[in-house]
Order: structure tokens, then C-alpha cells, then sequence
């Protein structure tokens, strides 16, 4: 009777050796898992940042270019605004050179 109960001791330890290194191989399994899924995460992440970036910089880009699109015309409404102050003030002075000249 005594070697029955240390028979089924060892059976009991054996089981429960068996048990812990499933348990262990199973552990590792999932801490694997998790790694793996964590390391994709951090990719789609990297990705979408990425994908942010290159939209945010193509957003600044197109609206400084029509910012500087519409500064250019300003700027060439201007240049033609001051040429035709030129031009009257030119023909306001020689009417002025010609009726000093004549007068």
C-alpha cells in the first residue's frame, strides 16, 4: 500500500511536471504573441505618422504656393498701378515744362 501512495506520488509529480512546462511553453507562446502583435502596432503607427507628415507637408506646400501665387499678383497689380502713376505724373510734368516753356 505504501509503494501504491508513492507511485502515485511520483505520477503526481511527473503530471505536474508535465503541466509545468506546458505552462511555460505556453507562457512563451503568449508573450511572443503579444511582442509580435506590439511590434505591429508600432509599424502601423510609424506608418500613419508617416502618412500624416507627408500629408501635412503637402497641405503647407499647396497652400503657400497659392499664398505666393497671390502675393504675385498683388504685387504685378501694384507694379502696374505705380507704372501708371508714373506715366500721368510723367505727362502731368511735361504739360507743366512745355507751359513754362510757351508761357
Amino acid at each position: 500500500m505504501v509503494e501504491n501512495i508513492i507511485n502515485q506520488i511520483k505520477e503526481t509529480e511527473e503530471k505536474a511536471k508535465d503541466i509545468l512546462a506546458s505552462s511555460k511553453k505556453e507562457y512563451k507562446k503568449i508573450i511572443e504573441d503579444a511582442y509580435k502583435k506590439s511590434e505591429k502596432i508600432v509599424k502601423e503607427a510609424e506608418e500613419e505618422t508617416k502618412a500624416m507628415i507627408a500629408g501635412a507637408e503637402k497641405k503647407a506646400k499647396d497652400e503657400a504656393a497659392r499664398e505666393a501665387e497671390k502675393m504675385e499678383k498683388d504685387y504685378s497689380k501694384k507694379q502696374e498701378e505705380i507704372k501708371n502713376i508714373f506715366n500721368s505724373n510723367c505727362e502731368k510734368a511735361i504739360e507743366k515744362i512745355i507751359q513754362r516753356i510757351l508761357g
